[in-house]
């Protein structure tokens, strides 16, 4: 049966699909090549960025865009204030598709296309659905503020620039539409860190692996010496690969399986794959000590294992390989939950995988909001009304998401139960009725937390 809201959202759909469409169509991987003081995040994100900007300003809404960091879309005018935040950027396509990741196409009431269940899609189920409820005159005594980032993917920094150096109010709720329903009340934290060594390996000449920290490898390069016996080796162990010779040069490409960087068990790390088979056949003892230290995806291997209740295991992924000029470099994004303690793990760390050097960079912290909460409890009402699923329970994920760069904000969809849309994989997806309902969903959720302000 329909609800009120898929009947209020019903008009918008056709329009959703059309600016899906055009989203979609612009590359909006970061781009440092082109990045510069105009283009923080390179041209294609400021082209998306200024998409939304100019669609928002086509509908009437009022439109702020901060250095081509966050499009800021403003609606009513109250003290307080509900924030959605979504993202423009996109995670490379990668290798694999079977047409052009950035033309949507459609088979079967399914859309495929990089971007369209991350975050490109969600995006535009929320900001019709808030545009549903402007033209209908059924928004509150508050300001509803949609936020689009330009680089969730690749570190947030546009959000931090807006909270923290234009220091605009923080949310009193809100919600990203940027994981799953139900909603996401825990998220776990991050500590990312680099693995450095000089090692001199003379029959290879490079090996180059990953184009994001938070994606399984899935194809790993390496260049070497010409050498059938270590083909034959490959092919006896059923390793899959693709080879060619070039210049007097063995050019061999391992390939792995793709998969979001919070769970790197669903993918297959190319990467690991080449040092493991160079390092046996070669007899490669820092190779050896690699697969030893980096295999356990959870932490084991490198004395970093923690469990919770809540949140489960800590996670490990190699994301960026690389050796070249006798310097090996990788870099790991490690998750961890709520049970762990990040200085205690920074110390395991640097002490298990000497004679490797570990450097840290970023660290997030770990997000939890108590189940029973006006925010979680709220948004999780809304989800069940539009649905009419009850059983579902509510997660806490190992990906980041928008939710803690800001206060009182917590993921809410889009990813409904049971469907794998191939997130930051070849092939991304995402139901057509997915994206109608999710606007039903959303419409309802910032009425309801509309209320929930008003009532405060």
């Amino acid at each position: 049966m329909e609800t009120k809201f898929d009947l209020l959202t019903k008009p918008y759909q056709k329009d959703l699909l059309e600016s899906l469409r055009g989203f979609i169509s612009i590359n909006s991987v970061f781009d440092p090549k082109t990045s510069d003081k105009e283009n923080p995040f390179g041209v294609g994100v400021s082209k998306a960025l200024q998409y939304i900007e100019e669609l928002a300003k086509k509908d009437n809404f009022e439109v702020y865009n901060h250095s081509n960091m966050v499009v800021e879309i403003l609606c009513g005018k109250g003290k307080k204030n509900i924030t959605i935040l979504a993202h423009a950027d996109v995670v490379p396509a990668g290798s694999g598709w079977e047409r052009d990741p950035f033309t949507m196409f459609e088979k079967d009431g399914v859309v495929y296309g990089r971007g369209v269940s991350d975050d490109k899609g969600p995006l535009m189920s929320s900001y019709y659905a808030l545009k549903a409820l402007r033209d209908n005159n059924l928004l509150g005594d508050y300001t509803v503020r949609f936020l689009v980032g330009g680089n969730e993917e690749t570190g947030s920094r546009g959000m931090f620039h807006y909270f923290y150096e234009l220091n605009k109010d923080q949310p009193d709720l809100g919600f990203s539409p940027d994981a799953d329903f139900p909603l996401i009340f825990a998220e776990k934290g991050m500590l990312g860190f680099r693995v450095k060594k000089e090692i001199k390996i003379n029959n290879i000449y490079s090996i180059k692996g990953g184009v994001a920290t938070n994606c399984v490898i899935e194809k790993c390069d390496v260049e070497m010496e010409k050498d059938e016996n270590f083909i034959n080796y490959l092919k006896e162990n059923n390793v899959k690969f693709e080879h060619q010779y070039k210049d007097n040069k063995l050019l061999i490409s391992f390939i792995g399986k793709s998969a979001h960087g919070s769970v790197p068990q669903y993918g297959i790390n190319a990467a690991m794959i080449a040092v493991k088979n160079i390092g046996e056949f070669y007899n490669i003892e820092d190779f050896k000590k690699l697969i030893e230290l980096f295999s356990d995806l959870y932490g084991r291997g490198i004395n970093a294992y923690s469990f919770s209740k809540d949140m489960g295991e800590n996670s490990l992924n190699v994301g960026i390989f690389k050796y070249e000029n006798n310097a090996l470099e990788m870099i790991v994004d490690f998750r961890i939950v709520d049970t762990a303690n990040p200085e205690e793990l920074k110390n395991n760390i640097k002490d298990k995988i000497a004679p490797f050097n570990a450097e840290f960079g970023y660290g997030v912290p770990v997000l939890y909001y108590p189940k029973d909460s006006v925010l979680v409890s709220t948004l999780l009402k809304s989800y069940q009304e539009e649905t009419g699923d009850y059983k579902t329970p509510i997660l806490a994920i190992g990906g980041g998401t928008y939710a803690k760069v800001a206060k009182n904000i917590v993921a809410f969809g889009m990813e409904f139960p049971g469907w794998n849309s191939n997130m930051h994989s070849p092939g991304e997806m995402i139901k057509i009725s997915s994206l109608n309902k999710g606007m039903a969903i959303y419409a309802n959720a910032i009425l309801a937390l509309g209320e929930k302000l008003n009532e405060n």
